[in-house]
């Protein structure tokens, strides 16, 4: 943010000059009149500068977010004014670190690397715009940031933002907007906290509008054969099914946290424990860094989903 101050320098050599000239065979009372006359601009310049500056800084401290009103504000500024939201730092792209160009994103087994970005870009996403039980004209993005090793999305219409953190496909909005991997925010109150905040606008003005995500409708097939086409989709929907219907035993446990991760577990950076089986019929199992710092943990359900934590507890991505 620049700041613009006025030192009045000439100014003030101007005024020290007048006070401390030596009379060398006396004024005139012209002269004497001529120079509080010059003394009096320059004192009444200092005020007015002196209150500029005031102003300026006044302006500086009540910062304005850019938003005319409530019901006119845009999908950007809804969505910046999220993400100021401190409770969400951990989870995406925060504000300030679009701002600043650069975020930290934690990967499989708490592996964490600093990342640029100029801007965050959001790409429409037609399937999950179809998603069943969705909010009222609630839009939904697939964002080209994420804070770890999952999809990050955010759906927003004109009473609320909403934050979901995936790697799995989402069909029915009942099944995750009660989830640890979804954030709702209402706008109104976002707009009673951040409408005198000019963040809002610096931020929103690095959101941009990117191309829609792919649709498997306008996949071409054209050139494929019906029936061939099918075998291979129930072949894959079969593999799918043997994949999340397989029990899991501590045999395989690794197994389904590697799948999960897409990369086999980092053991020269991390020490990993033997996999439990808990109370609730879930394994599970922690990993410490090599002086002994827990790094985080996962736990997976009895169909094989993963859930992944990082050091603190907070549950940071889920998938198969």
């Amino acid at each position: 943010m620049k700041k613009q101050f006025f030192m009045g320098l000439v100014l003030c050599s101007s005024l020290t000059l007048v006070g401390c000239s030596i009379n060398i065979g006396g004024n005139s009372d012209n002269e004497k009149s001529s120079n509080n006359d010059q003394k009096s601009e320059a004192t009444s310049k200092q005020s007015n500068n002196d209150t500029s500056n005031d102003q300026s800084s006044n302006n500086d401290d009540n910062n304005e977010s850019g938003i005319k009103n409530e019901s006119n504000i845009t999908e950007q500024q809804s969505i910046a004014m999220a993400m100021l939201e401190p409770n969400l730092e951990s989870k995406i792209v925060t504000g300030d670190e679009l701002l600043s160009g650069k975020y930290t994103q934690t990967f499989g087994a708490g592996k964490k690397q600093e990342q640029d970005i100029d801007t965050l870009e959001l790409s429409e996403s037609p399937q999950l715009n179809k998603m069943k039980n969705k909010p009222e004209g609630m839009k939904f993005y697939g964002l080209n940031a994420s804070k770890g090793s999952y999809a990050t999305i955010v759906g927003v219409n004109k009473k609320e933002v909403v934050y979901i953190m995936t790697q799995s496909v989402i069909n029915d909005y009942n099944d995750i907007k009660n989830s640890e991997t979804t954030k709702i925010l209402n706008i109104s109150d976002l707009y009673s906290k951040y409408k005198d905040n000019r963040k809002v606008a610096n931020v929103a003005n690095k959101i941009e509008f990117g191309d829609s995500m792919p649709s498997n409708d306008d996949e071409d097939t054209s050139d494929e054969d019906t029936s061939t086409s099918e075998d291979d989709t129930d072949s894959e929907q079969s593999d799918d099914s043997d994949s999340s219907s397989e029990e899991v035993t501590r045999d395989n446990v690794i197994d389904k946290v590697e799948s999960y991760e897409g990369e086999t577990l980092d053991t020269d950076t991390y020490t990993f424990k033997e996999p439990e089986k808990t109370d609730e019929g879930k394994w599970g199992f922690s990993f410490e860094d090599k002086d002994g710092n827990l790094a985080g943990s996962y736990t997976i359900d009895e169909d094989g989903e993963v859930t992944e934590y990082d050091e603190d507890g907070e549950e940071v991505g889920s998938g198969y």
